[in-house]
């Protein structure tokens, strides 16, 4: 295909809505809707701790606490494998919720112990060789991803990934990854996206890279990173068009930490993972009596034996939570939360926000960045917010190097984060908080 039709190509994408419509009542969260919310969680709010640090991890549900200890307690009286046995349905449960939340077919998920082993997982999956080359098409990736990429790469001998710079307003630059995936004398083997940048605001295109990437004669995987966007995101496997994404449970699900997911596409190249023991694979002897295994079809070949049975239990919860309320509710509280905080903080403070606003996104997402320094830094920041019964957090330039460089961020970001049961009194009680330490 010619490089003047991937030009054209990209400009079609980058014509396409970047979201997906609301699909709820402006009118939903009422307040005994917030108040309901709030009272599902009594454990989290009864010591007035403030929580807005979705991005980093949420406070759970009590009805996720409840499951998480009563397998554990199940543990307690009978043993691990026993409760287990007892549990094997629920278990199942909770592969089937997840497989509804992203629109995924039977058998499509994995579970791990967390979103960058699940990341991990799948890119060390993808088959390389020598003229074999990953992109990853925003410059907000993970330092964990990047280096996963990096490694993998090297240990298969293939050429160096390729990390795209954004555009100049801040988005994935649709062209440029058009011309690299027309690049001769090379194979592209995967591309990768992180969703939403752990210190950058919005959400990337990764429909308009999936309708790019699958327009290809030959397409490559790909391979998505939503683990700031599962949750608070509507997410379509189907209409993605991921081969691989991977997310957490700690984060916008509210479930507990140690748990992330791996979809695998079924329709994808059968692809094996780097690792392997008797949950993936069956050892067999073949018909020449020689010892081998056969790696099971489903994504069950990306799991190990052993694993948190509570934990996953208790994400399953946290799962059909989200779906209770309704992703596309969640996604319309968290907007109009993040918007708050923004101008609150840039107008009553003089924190600068350093969100990217890519002019093609209609909106951003729910994790708020700022330049701290007119209140002593980020760091300071957080420290003090904390023994005020606050919870924010920090994020420095060594976990997104590329975009940190690109767009010259501060040594240390500040970063709030609301969450659907958060309240304006509390976005204003975070301000005004932040206020008293500028003094």
């Amino acid at each position: 295909m010619s490089h003047t039709r991937f030009k054209l190509i990209a400009s079609l994408l980058l014509l396409l809505p970047h979201i997906q419509p609301l699909s709820i009542p402006s009118d939903y969260w009422t307040t005994d809707r917030i108040q309901s919310v709030r009272s599902s969680m009594s454990g989290a709010l009864s010591s007035n701790h403030l929580h807005c640090n979705a991005a980093g991890a949420c406070p759970s549900p009590d009805s996720v606490i409840s499951t998480l200890t009563s397998h554990l307690h199940s543990e307690l009286s009978v043993g691990g494998y026993a409760a287990a046995d007892s549990a094997a349905d629920r278990l199942g449960s909770t592969y089937r919720s997840l497989e509804r939340l992203v629109n995924a077919p039977a058998g499509s998920v994995a579970l791990h112990d967390s979103s960058t082993s699940s990341f991990t997982h799948g890119i060390h999956s993808i088959p390389l060789d020598e003229d074999s080359v990953i992109i990853s098409c925003s410059s907000a990736e993970y330092a964990s991803n990047a280096i996963a990429i990096m490694k993998h790469s090297r240990d298969k001998l293939a050429l160096d990934p390729v990390f795209l710079p954004n555009t100049d307003m801040g988005g994935v630059d649709m062209e440029r990854l058009a011309f690299e995936l027309s690049k001769p004398g090379r194979k592209v083997a995967a591309v990768v996206l992180t969703h939403a940048p752990t210190n950058g605001g919005l959400i990337n295109n990764a429909e308009g890279i999936g309708k790019m990437i699958k327009g290809l004669e030959d397409p490559p995987l790909f391979l998505l990173d939503a683990c700031q966007t599962v949750g608070q995101v509507e997410l379509d496997v189907k209409k993605l068009k991921v081969d691989l994404m991977a997310g957490t449970s700690r984060k916008w699900l509210r479930g507990p930490r140690g748990v992330g997911f791996l979809f695998v596409n079924p329709t994808a190249t059968l692809l094996e993972p780097s690792h392997l023991d008797l949950r993936g694979a069956t050892w067999i002897l073949d018909p020449s009596s020689r010892w081998t295994y056969e790696v099971d079809k489903s994504a069950k070949r990306y799991e190990f034996w052993e694993g948190s049975v509570a934990n996953k239990l208790a994400f399953g919860k946290a799962v059909e939570v989200a779906q209770e309320i309704g992703v596309g509710n969640i996604r319309e509280r968290v907007r109009g939360l993040a918007d708050m905080t923004r101008k609150m903080v840039e107008s009553e403070l003089g924190m600068k926000c350093m969100d990217v606003r890519d002019g093609e996104l209609k909106e951003l997402s729910g994790i708020c960045s700022f330049d701290a320094s007119p209140i002593g830094g980020a760091d300071r920041a957080v420290e003090m917010m904390a023994g005020l019964g606050i919870s924010i957090s920090a994020t420095g330039t060594s976990s997104t190097l590329h975009d940190a460089r690109e767009r010259d961020l501060p040594e240390r970001l500040l970063r709030i984060s609301p969450h659907y049961f958060n309240t304006e009194e509390e976005i204003e009680r975070v301000v005004e908080t932040l206020r008293s330490i500028k003094k």
